[in-house]
């Protein structure tokens, strides 16, 4: 079996965030948003029925989970990248082969290797630095378009597009770019 792409990534505190903002769960996203709209819809009825000073607590109770629901990201990556560094005293790093039937997932830190099929990919995303593996499990399995061993990161996203027949894309030939 020959090897199509190799790619190193390491998850660095960067690499994690960006993965945690690409699978951000959209029907959360809605949630908060509908949360925060419902609490600035009774307040501002409060205010109408007469109690103006009841706009307050809505308007508080808004920002303070808007904010929590913006940052989360953030604050699961701090997690992340920290965990790695107690636990292997350094930066979780993966190396991905990909084959013409499925791909392996190599963590070199903790020494555990994974065999995927591409039928399990549901999205492929990508920012400026990496391409996102979305699988079914919500797991992430990232690639970074620097770090490519065999192959460039412009040969490969042709064909994990191809070969992820499951996907979900946005308009165009590139993959879909927002996740949520």
């Amino acid at each position: 079996m020959e090897v199509k792409f190799e790619n190193c990534c390491t998850l660095t505190k960067d690499a994690l965030l960006a993965m945690n903002r690409k699978s951000r769960n959209p029907v959360f996203v809605a949630a908060v948003i509908v949360l925060c709209v419902a609490y600035l819809v009774n307040g501002i009825r409060a205010a109408i029925a007469g109690y103006p000073s009841a706009l307050v607590l809505p308007f508080v109770f808004a920002a303070v989970l808007g904010a929590f629901a913006y940052f989360l990201p953030n604050m699961q990556a701090a997690l992340e990248y920290r965990k790695n560094l107690v636990a292997f005293g350094r930066e979780a790093k993966c190396i991905t082969k990909f084959y013409d039937d499925k791909f392996v997932v190599e963590n070199l830190t903790n020494g555990t290797t994974a065999s995927i099929s591409y039928g399990r990919i549901r999205r492929v995303a990508e920012d400026e630095r990496y391409i996102f593996l979305l699988l079914d499990t919500r797991v992430i399995s990232p690639v970074d378009k620097t770090d490519f061993i065999g192959g460039t990161a412009e040969d490969f996203l042709p064909f994990i597009t191809a070969k992820a027949v499951n996907t979900k894309r946005g308009g165009g030939d590139k993959p879909d770019n927002a996740l949520g």
